[in-house]
Formats: C-alpha cells, sequence, structure tokens
C-alpha cells in the first residue's frame, strides 16, 4: 500500500524504490500484486509516467488518512528524542510551499531539534552552503560546486500564465506580444530561458522583470501582462480569472534539486530530511 502510495503521488517508480530501497522492478512487481489481490487496475500505464484510474484515484483517497496516521504512531514510538542542535535549510522563496510540508513528520520525530529555515538567492544560498552556515539548500541551480552533493527531487517545464477566456486555444505568439513578466536578469532560471528560446531577442517587447512566480500571478490578474512562470508553481494554484498554456518539454525544464555537504549523512536528524526529500 505505501508502494502505491507514493507512485500514486509522484507518477514514477523510481520514487517509490528509492523511499523503500528498493528496485523499480521491485515496486512494479508490488503494484502489479496487489491489482490482482482486489481485482482492479489501478494504473494506466504510459511509456514514462503512470496515471491513476478511478479505482486507483478511489483507493489512493481511502488509504491516505490511514498511512499517515500509521507512519506517525511509529514516528512517535521511534521518536529519536534524544537527539538536539538545530537544522538549518536555505530556499528559495517561490518554493517554500513545495519543500516545507515534506517536513511534517521530522517534528514529531526530533521535538528536540531545532529547524532553521531562512530564504536566500540561489548564488548566496551556494555560498552559505559551501561555508557551512547551512545544511541544505533548496531549488533550481544551474552551476553546482564541486565538493557538495546533489538529489534532484523535481522536474519542471514552463508555462504562460495569461488573462483569456477558458476553453480557447492559443498559440504562445497570440499571448505574448508587446509585454512579458519574466525573472530577473541574472537568475539562473532566466538564463536558461535565455538559451532555450529567442523570446528574449525581440527588442520591441518590453520585459516587466518579476522576482516569484507568486508575485507574477498576482501581476498577471492585475492586467500587468502574461508571465513566464514554472509550472510545477502554478499548477492548481491560479485565481479563476486567469488561464494556463503549458509550454511542454520542448521549450525547457528546470529540475529541482537539495544540496548539501556529505557530513549532513553522519547526523540522524539530516539523513531523516534527505528520506523524505527522496520519496
Amino acid at each position: 500500500m505505501r508502494a502505491f502510495q507514493i507512485v500514486a503521488d509522484q507518477g514514477n517508480l523510481k520514487s517509490a524504490a528509492l523511499k523503500l530501497r528498493l528496485t523499480p522492478s521491485a515496486i512494479s512487481a508490488k503494484l502489479q500484486r496487489l491489482e490482482e489481490i482486489i481485482g482492479l487496475k489501478l494504473f494506466e500505464r504510459g511509456p514514462k509516467s503512470l496515471t491513476l484510474t478511478p479505482a486507483g484515484l478511489r483507493l489512493r483517497a481511502e488509504i491516505a488518512p490511514i498511512l499517515d496516521l500509521t507512519e506517525q504512531a511509529l514516528a512517535r514510538v521511534t521518536s529519536n528524542s534524544d537527539e538536539a542542535g538545530s537544522v538549518s535549510i536555505a530556499v528559495g522563496g517561490d518554493y517554500v510551499w513545495y519543500f516545507v510540508p515534506r517536513l511534517n513528520q521530522f517534528w514529531t520525530r526530533f521535538p528536540n531539534v531545532q529547524v532553521n529555515m531562512r530564504v536566500y538567492r540561489s548564488s548566496q544560498a551556494l555560498a552559505a552552503l559551501e561555508r557551512g552556515d547551512i545544511d541544505f539548500c533548496m531549488g533550481f541551480y544551474a552551476r553546482i560546486p564541486p565538493g557538495l552533493r546533489a538529489m534532484q527531487v523535481a522536474q519542471s517545464p514552463f508555462s504562460l500564465i495569461y488573462q483569456g477566456e477558458s476553453g480557447v486555444r492559443l498559440r504562445p505568439a497570440d499571448i505574448v506580444r508587446d509585454r512579458l513578466i519574466v525573472a530577473p536578469r541574472g537568475s539562473a532560471t532566466r538564463r536558461l530561458v535565455a538559451e532555450a528560446t529567442d523570446i528574449f531577442s525581440d527588442q520591441k517587447r518590453t520585459l516587466v522583470e518579476c522576482p516569484t512566480c507568486q508575485s507574477a500571478i498576482d501581476l498577471v490578474d492585475r492586467g500587468a501582462g502574461p508571465a513566464l512562470v514554472h509550472t510545477i508553481c502554478v499548477e492548481g494554484r491560479l485565481p479563476q480569472s486567469l488561464q494556463r498554456l503549458d509550454l511542454g518539454d520542448a521549450f525547457a525544464s528546470i529540475p529541482f534539486f537539495v544540496l548539501y555537504r556529505p557530513s549532513v549523512t553522519e547526523r540522524a536528524a539530516t539523513r531523516f530530511i534527505l528520506e523524505q526529500f527522496s520519496s
């Protein structure tokens, strides 16, 4: 059931394999066995992902609270209450909503460990991590310095968000005319997008620089123009007045990482954080 839940949430076998310390083929066998036991097809299997069937959606909804309560009980019983100290985490402002919920079980498991969460730009976070001022930094990093370890936890394409009518199919050129809201000049996201498209080469287009995807959503909602944002930052978070056009993998794709120094694996608390982000 746990393997099913992880695959249902993540859409692939690799995440469950990492979390449960099994091979993807072993996870696949468990899912097939579960389908045989209950006599229902739980996934539609595509070339790169698994999609829940209606029966799979119902099962995920039913077992989620049960498995969560079970893990909380196990966490309380096995709590490392003797471990104290602190853990420092730097995260980009846009990504707090994605990373913080994955720490929910940490508070129960390590009640005496203080968590310091800081919002840094990527360059500041890397410098702090290399100095040893923080234990983890989380977000998109175009360059990973030698000596640091990186664990990819998500992948996101880009989307155009704009004001428009629902159900009307438009091309990017129809949406982006004389103005576009984008990431700030010099940011890792801006550099990656510039390499993947000529969208910044049109001198007649006004570029409005915005520090975060959430701020971009607010600007679009106020009529400032369309915005280029990370898809992962806007899925399920757009106001009803706005529309989204997924630009797909052909445009650009952003990998999100958790970076850390090798020494963090020496502590149970920091090892636990890594395990949570690998699920």
